[in-house]
């Protein structure tokens, strides 16, 4: 925690389309943290696309890239990570996350996904939204380990990371002693 109470490192774990680099941007922005998009990393390294690492070396390949721009989180603090959506899936990635900050999951509906991804170059591991369905069914409970869910459909990017913020402020905040109610045994010695 730093001194504004706040992790860290934010992590936005969700699937595809949820809007974890539009919305980490935007929290990124009101909390004067680094912004860091795994793929957009993964991409820069490679120096070729997402769908291209993909199509070249397979899903594995990627993944391990992946990795490696996730580990690279572990020296810089005050950052949001907007990871990709199958990152949170592995559970050597959640511990990961678990230690170096704080995930948050952003939460949006088939529908959501769908009309955001159909019509996306790069999208390698669905064409059908049939596809969609069933791979977002498949990566649900893993998102649900999150540390914090936040229903991502059909709000705008600032008024999401404006949630975010106030949770995350909230989450680290210390009870008050308005909040501490005394038993009836009355104060230990």
């Amino acid at each position: 925690m730093n001194a504004r109470g706040l992790p860290e490192r934010v992590f936005l774990v969700g699937f595809m389309g949820a809007g974890k680099t539009t919305v980490g941007r935007a929290l990124a922005r009101l909390a004067d943290y680094g912004f860091l998009d795994t793929d957009a990393e993964v991409e820069a390294r490679a120096g070729r696309s997402v769908e291209e690492i993909f199509r070249a070396g397979g899903e594995g390949d990627f993944r391990e890239r992946e990795w490696e721009a996730l580990l690279a989180t572990a020296t810089r603090t005050r950052l949001v990570v907007a990871t990709g959506g199958g990152l949170f899936l592995a559970e050597a990635h959640r511990e990961f996350i678990r230690r170096h900050g704080v995930s948050v999951w952003l939460e949006v509906p088939l529908e959501t996904v769908w009309e955001r991804c159909r019509d996306l170059p790069g999208r390698p591991l669905f064409t059908t939204r049939a596809e969609l369905a069933e791979l977002l069914a498949a990566r649900r409970d893993r998102y649900a380990l999150a540390d914090h869910r936040v229903a991502a459909g059909g709000r705008g990017a600032a008024e999401i990371a404006q949630e975010i913020l106030d949770r995350l402020g909230s989450a680290a905040a210390p009870a008050s002693p308005a909040d501490s109610k005394p038993t009836e045994e009355g104060p230990r010695p």
